[in-house]
């Protein structure tokens, strides 16, 4: 249930997604979000792609209306780690593995099934809105931890700190996909 949603409305890979530990859901500045990182440990229990990889992704709000934060707290309450305990890590150190052939078979299921289509057309349709909600292209960039190359123009983009955690909150609030309807997934609460 939860995996897909996550991957459309933040951009993260599948692996990321899956191997988020419940200490990566944090509030930062007021905004709840997903703290992208490899393993704290150095245990290496946590891959990440790039080191670009690593960053802050304020948690959209449709998945807060849905009931993302009282699903982490409930896996709290049953003293997990991780917070998707079910998904173990595979010999070569994937959490994803078991999703993965699990979304490949959905898509048959649903007749979705198309030559490109993935699991990773989530992080296409997440780049498609961020330029439909007109969100600038470097806040983008790390909202989706895309690399940003150190050619012509670059190089200014690795003095500073980067983003406020507000900015790339409102970032990630732009994220809009018009024709999908959520009604039915919103909590009751946030329904009425």
């Amino acid at each position: 249930f939860w995996v897909p949603l996550i991957g459309l409305f933040s951009g993260l890979r599948l692996n990321e997604i899956c191997q988020l530990d419940l200490a990566d859901i944090q509030t930062v500045e007021d905004v709840a979000c997903f703290v992208v990182r490899g393993d704290p440990t150095g245990r290496a229990a946590k891959r990440l792609k790039t080191t670009a990889s690593e960053r802050l992704v304020p948690i959209h709000p449709m998945l807060l209306q849905i009931g993302l934060l009282d699903y982490a707290e409930e896996q709290r309450s049953k003293l997990a780690v991780k917070l998707f305990p079910e998904l173990k890590r595979t010999k070569d150190g994937y959490h994803s593995d078991g999703i993965s052939k699990w979304f490949r078979r959905f898509l048959r299921s649903a007749n979705a099934e198309a030559p490109l289509t993935c699991f990773h057309s989530f992080r296409h349709c997440f780049r498609d809105a961020l330029r439909e909600g007109r969100v600038p292209h470097d806040i983008g960039l790390a909202l989706g931890g895309w690399a940003v190359n150190a050619g012509q123009d670059g190089a200014e983009r690795a003095y500073g700190s980067g983003y406020s955690t507000r900015t790339l909150f409102e970032g990630i609030a732009a994220i809009r996909y018009p024709g999908l309807r959520f009604d039915h997934l919103l909590t009751h609460s946030e329904a009425s």
